[in-house]
């Protein structure tokens, strides 16, 4: 598939540059709710890193659990990982492998987050922004500039920064460490609370984002 972009940057870049293009292109992120229909087919991003290799897995699918496409995709990272600067690590492969879907979800799930970041402008923000298409974030840590606050639901937490709610934070049964969803791009909280009740069941993660984790562990 061939992909769009709406904005553009180098890869290769110092940490400096990096920061600078994220507080440049963190105003380009769009918060707008994400009607229902638009959230029931997602394409679901998961990657890691071995050695100097990016290792990613995208899995497609609807809501009612049809799998419709599955690729992985190795490549080879210039950009060294650094808390914050997780884009720069990964997103060259995992745009790479995105153009090598045949169908794009209208909404993407990243292992990261959007704008539960320092700089407001993660993994989930950047791709987003980058393509202009709706995303969100999915993490397992808060980072530093992210807090906790209970919410009515015992097993949800609302994630906030000093300007606000960022995102929400999500239990399973019995556990005590949440799954982070995050505002990424073109989508609101509201959008996560759809999400969460259309494809968290049992307060489980979506079963594409599982099986995308599943296949990086293989």
């Amino acid at each position: 598939m061939k992909l769009t972009f709406h904005l553009s940057h180098p890869w290769d870049v110092t940490l400096e540059e990096a920061e600078r293009i994220q507080n440049q292109y963190r105003h380009a992120v769009r918060i707008a709710p994400l009607a229902a229909e638009q959230l029931t087919c997602l394409t679901a991003i998961a990657a890691r890193n071995r050695q100097d290799d990016i290792l990613v897995a995208a899995v497609t699918a609807d809501v009612v659990k049809h799998t419709t496409e599955i690729i992985t995709e190795r490549e080879k990272t210039t950009f060294p990982y650094h808390s914050g600067y997780l884009a720069f690590h990964q997103a060259p492969a995992i745009l790479k492998a995105l153009t090598r879907l045949n169908q794009l979800g209208d909404v993407i799930i990243v292992s990261g987050h959007g704008l539960a970041h320092p700089r407001r402008f993660g993994l989930a923000s950047h791709l987003g922004v980058l393509l202009d298409i709706p995303t969100i974030g999915c993490a397992r840590r808060l980072l530093p500039s992210n807090e906790l606050q209970p919410s009515e639901d015992p097993l949800m937490d609302w994630v906030i920064d000093a300007e606000g709610v960022v995102g929400i934070a999500v239990y399973q049964q019995n556990s005590k460490n949440p799954w982070i969803l995050s505002i990424g791009h073109r989508t609101d909280v509201d959008s996560l609370l759809t999400f969460k009740y259309l494809w968290l069941k049992n307060h489980r993660l979506p079963d594409p984002f599982n099986l995308a984790r599943r296949l990086l562990r293989a």
